[in-house]
């Protein structure tokens, strides 16, 4: 089985509306997409161009607080568990919706005035139990470490720091999402990573660097990646998740490269 090349369309396309971007992907060539967690006004427009177009979802984002003042989830702060409660309660039931497979939970960053230990006990609490109801739906949690140096203070900004989140709340619901930019932001080997973890990862995110641009854009080894992602045993979808450097349709030259065909569906 090859790998599944997956449009964020929280990324791509985004010189048109939100609604028309899962039609652009149908156009380039996609039927797979993911996304951050919608408007909910949006939500029902989603449901129905995806199944105009034919196209399927591997992922997506639950809500993730004021990301533009600079949160990146919320499940961290004890204060805040109703409210994700009800975040998960609403993406499990998008997911069911949209056809999503995974959930991607953001853990937040690091609260003034609340101890680490704290804050990674609420992380594991609210996880075990948004498992047990992802568990109930058939879907999965998946959670994707941030680095620090954009994201000072996340909780878990390393493949290792999510695995041991993901031990700590030990249920085959919860998986990791491992992003080849936030590796390598980090100064560490996404193709290390992609050893080291293999067994844990559900979903896989794309994006060159330096500048987090398309594939071959920066220096990273993509199709050494995508063959090792393959040789590892992973059959899951590739969220390109990149800023563009022209237009979202110019910037997919991987999927037409020649190697495209054996590895990326």
């Amino acid at each position: 089985m090859s790998l599944t090349a997956s449009a964020h369309i929280s990324w791509l396309f985004t010189e048109r509306p939100y609604l028309e971007r899962v039609g652009a992907a149908r156009q380039a060539g996609l039927r797979t997409i993911e996304t951050a967690w919608p408007a909910p006004a949006e939500h029902a427009g989603l449901a129905a161009a995806l199944a105009e177009h034919d196209v399927g979802v591997a992922l997506l984002n639950c809500e993730e607080g004021d990301v533009p003042n600079g949160e990146r989830g919320f499940v961290n702060d004890p204060a805040r568990r109703e409210q994700a409660e009800r975040a998960f309660a609403a993406a499990a039931e998008l997911a069911r919706r949209i056809g999503a497979r995974q959930i991607n939970v953001l853990v937040g960053r690091q609260l003034a005035g609340v101890s680490r230990e704290r804050q990674w006990r609420a992380v594991v609490d609210a996880l075990r139990a948004f498992a047990e109801e992802a568990g109930a739906r058939g879907l999965g949690i998946v959670l994707e470490p941030l680095n620090e140096v954009e994201n000072p203070g996340y909780l878990a900004p390393t493949p290792q720091a999510a695995a041991a989140l993901i031990e700590a709340v030990g249920s085959d619901a919860v998986g990791l999402l491992l992003d080849v930019y936030h590796v390598a932001r980090a100064g560490a080997d996404p193709l290390a990573a992609i050893e080291r973890h293999a067994a844990l990862i559900r979903h896989v995110q794309l994006a060159d660097f330096p500048g987090r641009g398309q594939p071959g854009s920066g220096s990273l080894d993509i199709w050494a990646l995508l063959e090792r992602l393959a040789a590892s045993g992973y059959t899951g979808a590739v969220g390109l998740e990149y800023e563009p450097r022209a237009t979202s349709a110019a910037s997919l030259g991987l999927l037409s490269d020649a190697r495209a065909a054996a590895l990326l569906g």
